[in-house]
C-alpha cells in the first residue's frame, strides 16, 4: 500500500469549511490552525483554461457572481467576493487558482486531496491542467497529492499521463465493475459516501490493499464508528468536533 500518512485521520473538507468560507485560502489556513494535516478541495477550469478552486459549477452560492464558472475567464472570476456570503469578516476573499492553493499548501505544510471536478466535456482537459500545475508548482518537499474524481475519464487521463500519480476513486453510489476500475487505474484509495458504507464493505476494500476514505462526516459518533470499522480517514467540515471524538485537541 502507498506510503500516504493519515496520522491525523480527519481531512478538512473544502478546508475548515465550518469556520471559514469553503475552498478559500482562509479555509486552508484555518484548517492548519485547527490541527489538520490534510485538506480537500475541488478544481475546475475557467473559460481561459486557468484551474480554479471552487466546488459548485455555478458562482451563485459562494460568491457575489452569477452564472457558470466555466463561462468566465479568471480575469473576471478574481474580481468576485468569495467570502462575504459566509461572514462579513471574510469580505474580499477571492476564488483562488490551483497555483495559489499549491503555494498555500507549501507554506503551511499541508497535504492535499485534489478533487478533479470537470465541467461537462472537459474531463481530459481539466485533468491535464491539474497535472501541469502540479508539475510546475508542486515541490519535492511536499507530500504528493492524492488525486480523486467521480469522473473515471478524468482519472484515466491522469493515469495515462502520470504513471506515479496517487489516485483515489470517488463513489457516491455503487456501480458495476468498480473494483475493475480501481485495478485499471491502480487506485491507492476509495472515497465513499458514508451512506453506502458498512463494516463488510470496509473489510472488502482493505482486503484489496487500498485505503478507505469516507465523506462527509460531521457527527463525532459516526466518525468513531467508521474508524472502528477500519476507515483510514474521514472528510469533515467540523474538524474541532471530530478531532475531539478521537481524543485529539485542535490547536
Amino acid at each position: 500500500m502507498s506510503s500516504i500518512n493519515f496520522q491525523v485521520p480527519v481531512i478538512a473538507h473544502r478546508g475548515a469549511s465550518r469556520y471559514a468560507p469553503e475552498n478559500t485560502l482562509s479555509a486552508f489556513f484555518k484548517a492548519k490552525q485547527l490541527g489538520a494535516q490534510w485538506v480537500e478541495f475541488d478544481v475546475m477550469l475557467s473559460a481561459c483554461g486557468e484551474a480554479v478552486v471552487i466546488h459548485d459549477e455555478t458562482l451563485n452560492r459562494t460568491t457575489n457572481g452569477n452564472g457558470i464558472v466555466g463561462d468566465y475567464p479568471y480575469s473576471y472570476l478574481r474580481t468576485l467576493d468569495a467570502g462575504a456570503w459566509f461572514n462579513a469578516k471574510f469580505s474580499g476573499e477571492k476564488i483562488p487558482t490551483f497555483k495559489d492553493v499549491i503555494l498555500c499548501l507549501q507554506e503551511h505544510q499541508l497535504a492535499a486531496n485534489v478533487e478533479i471536478k470537470p465541467l461537462p466535456g472537459q474531463e481530459e482537459q481539466t485533468a491535464k491542467k491539474v497535472l501541469a500545475d502540479i508539475r510546475d508548482y508542486w515541490t519535492v518537499d511536499m507530500m504528493p497529492p492524492l488525486l480523486s474524481s467521480f469522473s473515471v475519464p478524468s482519472l484515466r487521463t491522469v493515469r495515462q499521463n502520470s504513471p506515479d500519480a496517487l489516485i483515489g476513486l470517488l463513489i457516491d453510489e455503487w456501480f458495476g465493475g468498480w473494483e475493475e476500475v480501481c485495478d485499471q487505474l491502480q487506485c491507492v484509495s476509495v472515497h465513499l459516501n458514508q451512506r453506502i458504507l458498512d463494516e463488510n464493505v470496509v473489510r472488502h476494500i482493505k482486503a484489496m490493499n487500498r485505503f478507505v476514505l469516507s465523506y462527509t462526516v460531521n457527527d463525532p459518533h459516526r466518525a468513531k464508528e467508521l474508524f472502528g470499522w477500519g476507515v483510514d480517514a474521514v472528510f469533515s467540515d467540523d474538524l474541532v468536533a471530530v478531532l475531539a471524538a478521537l481524543g485529539r485537541s485542535s490547536f
